[in-house]
């Protein structure tokens, strides 16, 4: 660790303010001379941190790494949300109301969201729309509009 030393001095003759120098070690007294010496799997690789990833694995196998919980609690919360809603609700049956959310239903949400960037329409429903100048089969064979508004 490069390790900052602190140097000050003053101008006694002019009264001006305290000023300080910043030096910095390569290296603190006493450390030894492998100081960049890393220890460890080849290419800095962790393999008991991911076990289940290979050379092979997606690209989207290795995001889902770090984000599945972050997914996990976006669909606990939504769901939630969704139940606190309806509740508070005086009309409507509970027996109509559609089923919670799956994870897999939140990453093609999500994917669908991303993708929408790239293709942007004016309103939303343009996405499902079957108009010729909007006609994009993609979105309605992902995923039906009303499903896609729910979990909106």
């Amino acid at each position: 660790m490069v390790e900052p030393r602190v140097q000050s001095s003053s101008s006694e003759d002019e009264g001006d303010a305290e000023e300080t120098e910043i030096a910095f070690w390569a290296t603190r007294a006493g450390d030894s001379s492998n100081f960049l010496n890393f220890a460890g799997p080849p290419n800095g690789v962790n393999q008991s941190a991911a076990s289940d990833t290979n050379a092979e694995s997606s690209s989207f196998s290795i995001f889902i790494l770090y984000f599945r919980q972050v997914f996990q609690i976006i669909l606990i919360e939504t769901n939630h949300y969704f139940l606190q809603n309806m509740s508070s609700r005086t009309t409507g049956s509970t027996s109509t109301q559609p089923p919670d959310i799956t994870i897999e239903e939140m990453y093609t949400f999500f994917g669908l969201t991303i993708q929408m960037g790239h293709d942007e329409c004016h309103r939303l429903k343009d996405y499902w729309s079957r108009e010729e100048q909007y006609c994009s089969p993609f979105y309605s064979n992902v995923v039906a509009r009303s499903r896609f508004s729910h979990i909106l």
